[in-house]
């Protein structure tokens, strides 16, 4: 007994410690606990609440925690919130996604409901963890004063707009505690509630003799109704006859509210029989259907100034909560078993007191006259202002039809609408059209149509959505078309009766402004997005499309513009082109990145297939999709192709950026991106400047591969040249190793590409053009130049070769004789006056050209012209060879090339000119300038030993030269140099020579003896060496000073000079002085003092340049 009494002891001190513990939980959380069921818990059931329960509900009820976690729900239901007059929607960005309003969803949409997450099972499944909550109280007892002040007030402030007297943090409180989009129906559950309005209006609304059967059962057919389950909602939608736990029911059908009226369902929900259902599941299906319609005509009644509202509405709020604390009740353990079980009856009782102060209030239903009601001991009815109208149940609001709400009533009709218009063919799967082609609505709908305030006008309208669901369900042409004579119909009636549609009795205006909105959302979805397409006819039914955004959009600026006077007005559709370009550039762009994500990241291993992929998808968006857009914008194919090169100019940069190297992948992506430029310049539909800068990333690739090669052609070349010794490589090969091994180089570089031509297929001249290019640059011209500047052959011979003029005034006979016995050394020293004037400070130039000239020998000058010969030689052949058969390539090298070899053939010509330069004037120097004409002149033989001194020479040149040709043309260039060489011994050679008339004749016989040794005739007088014609051409203007001047006398001389004046003589006064200035006699002795100071004189004297006529 101790043990027991100290047991009891113990476990009564735990329930004490316990009730004061949850006592001042309940303290520190009176808010989160104000509307839940703990705020009706007392002292009596304070011991058997479960504290792990409460502790749970505290924390979904924590500010800082949402009472529900996060959780993806179906979409929003079918009783649209949204503005009245929305804004037209405007086309997407061509970068942006279309946002459709998902807010806007058709009755007979999929709608899901938000307690199924299975939807193949959405008939039997009603449960949703997130659902498994307690009772929770409403926000007050509905018929207290209190509440009806809060109701009435908060319903008041919702009609003015404002909701300032429902404290914020309680509105937020009862959205934490509510589902996310509660009171949602699936696509199956609205049609069901549909019917179910259909029944209650044309079945259960006529007395029975107006009930036809038959027609009934074509109806159920029609809308694709089980036999069970019409008689089932039959069975559920009838009054109650019996009620095991209501004495008064009688009494309560007596004074049911009218079939049509939305109270009739809260009716039904306060009286039904539990029992009708055979299982809990089944009856919570039908239990939130009933709830949701409900829930979703007030909401709409709440929002009766504007029912598009989509702001948040605590009013809605409150009563999502009072009818989710009614479907919760059955969570309850046990739940209720009767509609009189309190569990049930307590918050239906406020959801129904709630409704009926919402009734109270709304001035659409009373019109500012408080509504007459019917007690429930049957007491008279009396009228009262709003100000002392009791708070009354909204099922005791039985005297005045309650109608479905827009736009909830226009749903439930194009739900049943839709199926009156049209059947499903299960075995083609097709939408067939059963309506009437004149939309006239079928007979066995207009009742209901009347009975849900559908006008007319709103019948059209109802339709229109029907055919824009048809096309939404099956993109077919027949359907497109039928929405746009269901459109045309509208826009006429607009035109003609406008007052129809603008009728503040009806919801025809909000109803076509709500339709127009939905249709223009999904034209611009689809317009923005035409490749997602499904039909069979895009073309057709894009420009169907386009023509129906125009008419939509007009008809929209038409409403918002025009009264109800306007009269005879017609829509005039002035969408300019403009408009579709966002449509045709965004439709493009989704499909481009739709075509690359399956080949992104992008690289040279897939870029080839993406492209082979993407040239027929551009084709077939030009000749099929943008082709729909062609009457609304003129350049759609060409903005349409603009948007797709400039996506995929991006792509071309990132796949070709840091590529260094060349690679097979490589030059298939070069010949993937070339294919892809072709078929853009065969398209011509946007310019040149805008086609993919192909050429620029390309080029960099190339380029940077080529940079490499171009490296390695300055690095091999720079060795080459520094090895070579210009010698021959043997006795018949006369060129030396750099030209060899230059041209080697660069053939195994092109080899190399060759072996890749396969891959390159058009693109390979390409490439043969940029890699000829960089050895043309880099080792050809860059060769010619080292050439050039070895040899000095493009320096002037003035400076290098030429001797300066030696002329001076002749004294006297003493001074001539001594001038002729002045030994060869002083002549030599005369010759070279020039350069050696200063041996204080000696010219550096001078220098420097005289160690070239030392250490460039003869042979190696012959080596030189051998290989330019020779590179000559190879430009022509590897033009031939390594044109691969392809005439452009070959005509296009030719014209790379060609300035090339005229530049290395001018290097030639001034090399060859060179050698003979030299051989003559300094080679040959003391052999033949020095001794040459020198006073007095031999009358037997002059030049005959001075010509043989050139022969060791010219054996020389023709044993480096490559062909006896080239060999010929240097022995030209000597002859050319001896020439001058004489000219300048007879016009510039100074007081050692001097001449007298009759030398002429001794001096033309040496030209005619040179031209002998030069010519090397063979037996029959034929030339063998330089030809006639060009001898002569050299020795012209000498021959005609030696013939026509020097066998002239001075006096004669001197007379022509002074002709000279008056443009009678053929020479000039500088060449008659050489003349005269090379006599020995008195007059042109006397003649030349007197001149010494004249200009013609100073050109011609000592140190003087010599301007060669040979």
């Amino acid at each position: 007994m101790n043990m027991s009494n100290r047991n009891n002891i113990s476990v009564q001190q735990l329930e004490n410690d316990k009730k004061q513990l949850l006592e001042y939980i309940f303290e520190m959380n009176s808010q989160a606990l104000k509307y839940s069921k703990y705020s009706i818990i007392n002292d009596s059931n304070f011991l058997s609440l479960n504290v792990e329960e409460l502790i749970q509900f505290l924390k979904k009820s924590s500010p800082q925690q949402p009472t529900h976690p996060p959780t993806q729900h179906p979409p929003l239901p079918s009783i649209p919130n949204k503005s009245i007059t929305p804004p037209y929607p405007s086309p997407p960005n061509s970068t942006s996604p279309i946002s459709t309003n998902n807010h806007i969803v058709s009755p007979t949409t999929s709608i899901n409901n938000n307690s199924n997450s299975n939807s193949n099972n959405s008939n039997n499944s009603l449960y949703n963890d997130n659902n498994k909550q307690h009772l929770i109280k409403s926000p007050q007892s509905a018929h207290s004063s209190n509440s009806s002040t809060i109701s009435n007030s908060s319903l008041n402030n919702n009609n003015n707009g404002n909701n300032n007297n429902i404290n914020n943090s309680s509105n937020d409180q009862i959205k934490r505690l509510l589902p996310d989009n509660y009171g949602i129906l699936s696509k199956d559950q609205f049609h069901f509630a549909s019917y179910e309005t259909y029944l209650l209006i044309c079945h259960f609304g006529r007395s029975n003799d107006l009930i036809d059967l038959e027609k009934e059962e074509t109806f159920r057919i029609q809308n694709e109704i089980s036999k069970v389950k019409h008689d089932g909602f039959i069975k559920a939608l009838s009054p109650p006859t019996t009620s095991p736990n209501n004495s008064n029911n009688n009494n309560n059908n007596n004074n049911k509210p009218p079939f049509s009226s939305i109270t009739y369902r809260l009716w039904l929900l306060k009286n039904f029989n539990f029992n009708l259902f055979d299982t809990q599941e089944s009856l919570l299906i039908w239990l939130k259907r009933q709830l949701y319609i409900v829930l979703a005509s007030f909401s709409n009644l709440i929002r009766y100034n504007d029912p598009y509202d989509e702001k948040d509405n605590s009013t809605i709020n409150q009563l999502k909560l009072l009818c989710y604390n009614l479907e919760i009740s059955f969570q309850q353990d046990p739940p209720p078993q009767s509609n009189q079980d309190t569990i049930y009856l307590t918050p239906f009782n406020n959801l129904d007191y709630f409704i009926g102060n919402l009734i109270i209030k709304s001035p659409t239903i009373n019109n500012d006259s408080p509504p007459q009601q019917q007690s429930s001991s049957n007491s008279s009815s009396s009228s009262s202002s709003s100000s002392n109208q009791q708070p009354i149940q909204g099922t005791k609001y039985v005297n005045k039809i309650i109608p479905y709400q827009f736009p909830l009533n226009t749903n439930l009709f194009e739900d049943l609408l839709f199926y009156s218009l049209f059947e499903f063919d299960d075995d083609s799967g097709s939408i067939r059209f059963i309506g009437d082609e004149h939309f006239r609505v079928a007979t066995n709908l207009k009742p209901f149509s009347v009975a849900l305030k559908i006008t007319p006008t709103m019948e059209m309208i109802c339709q229109l959505n029907c055919f824009l669901l048809a096309y939404h369900t099956e993109p077919n042409e027949r359907h497109l078309k039928r929405l746009q004579l269901s459109l045309n119909a509208i826009q006429n009636l607009i035109e003609h009766s406008l007052s129809l549609v603008q009728d503040p009795n009806t919801s025809a205006g909000p109803l076509l402004k709500a339709t127009l909105k939905n249709i223009a959302q999904w034209l611009v979805k689809f317009l923005s997005d035409v490749h997602s397409y499904r039909g069979t006819t895009p073309t057709k039914d894009i420009h169907l499309c386009c023509s129906i955004y125009v008419q939509s959009r007009e008809m929209w600026n038409y409403l918002s513009t025009a009264s109800s006077s306007s009269r005879n007005s017609t829509i005039q559709l002035k969408t300019s082109e403009s408009s579709f370009i966002s449509f045709i550039t965004s439709s493009v762009s989704k499909h481009y990145q739709r075509i690359s994500e399956q080949y992104k990241p992008l690289t040279l291993e897939n870029f080839s297939e993406f492209v082979e992929t993407l040239i027929p998808e551009i084709k077939l968006n030009l000749d099929v999709y943008t082709n729909g857009f062609k009457e609304f914008n003129s350049k759609a194919k060409t903005l349409a192709l603009t948007e797709v090169v400039n996506l995929y100019s991006a792509d071309l940069k990132s796949v070709f950026a840091d590529v260094y190297f060349l690679s097979p992948m490589l030059i298939q992506s070069v010949q993937s991106a070339s294919n892809f430029q072709i078929m853009l310049e065969k398209l011509d539909l946007i310019s040149k400047d805008s086609l993919p800068p192909v050429k620029t990333y390309v080029s960099s690739v190339i380029g940077t591969w080529c940079q490499n090669q171009e490296k390695d052609f300055s690095k091999w070349f720079e060795n080459i040249f520094k090895l070579d010794k210009f010698t021959p490589l043997d006795k018949d090969v006369k060129h030396s190793s750099s030209v060899v091994d230059m041209f080697t180089m660069f053939y195994q570089t092109i080899s190399t590409l060759a072996k890749m031509k396969g891959s390159l297929s058009d693109n390979f001249p390409a490439f043969i053009l940029t890699l000829s290019a960089l050895f043309n640059a880099n080792c050809l011209l860059t060769y010619n130049t080292q050439i050039e500047q070895m040899t000095m052959c493009n320096q002037s011979k003035q400076t290098t070769l030429y001797p300066t003029s030696l002329n001076e005034k002749i004294q006297n006979k003493g001074k001539i004789r001594k001038s002729i016995s002045t030994s060869s050394n002083q002549i030599s020293s005369q010759l070279q006056s020039s350069l050696t004037m200063s041996k204080a400070i000696p010219d550096p130039n001078q220098t420097v050209i005289q160690t070239k000239l030392q250490t460039m020998t003869l042979q190696k000058l012959c080596i030189c012209v051998n290989n330019l010969d020779y590179i000559l030689l190879n430009i022509n052949t590897y033009i031939n060879e390594n044109s691969f058969n392809n005439e452009t390539l070959r005509g296009k090298l030719k014209e790379l090339f060609s300035s090339t070899q005229i530049t290395i053939a001018d290097t030639l010509k001034s090399l060859v000119d060179f050698i003979g330069t030299r051989v003559v004037f300094y080679d040959c120097k003391q052999s033949i300038i020095e001794p040459m004409y020198v006073a007095p002149l031999n009358p037997k033989d002059r030049i005959s030993d001075i010509l043989e001194s050139l022969s060791p020479h010219l054996k020389t040149i023709y044993n480096s030269t490559q062909s006896l040709e080239r060999g010929n043309d240097i022995l030209a260039s000597v002859s050319r140099s001896f020439l001058q060489a004489m000219e300048f011994t007879l016009l510039y050679g100074g007081p050692t020579r001097y001449f007298q008339p009759k030398d002429a004749e001794l001096i033309e016989y040496d030209l005619e003896l040179a031209k002998d040794f030069f010519l090397d005739r063979d037996d029959n007088g034929v030339a063998t060496a330089v030809s006639d014609e060009l001898f002569e051409s050299y020795v012209g203007n000498l021959r005609k000073i030696v013939q026509l001047l020097m066998d002239l006398s001075s006096d004669i001389l001197i007379e022509q000079y002074d002709s000279n004046n008056k443009g009678k003589s053929q020479f000039s006064k500088e060449i008659i002085l050489c003349v005269l200035v090379h006599r020995n006699d008195k007059p042109s002795r006397s003649f030349i003092k007197k001149k010494l100071n004249d200009p013609h004189y100073l050109s011609i004297k000592k140190n003087s340049k010599i301007n060669f006529l040979t």
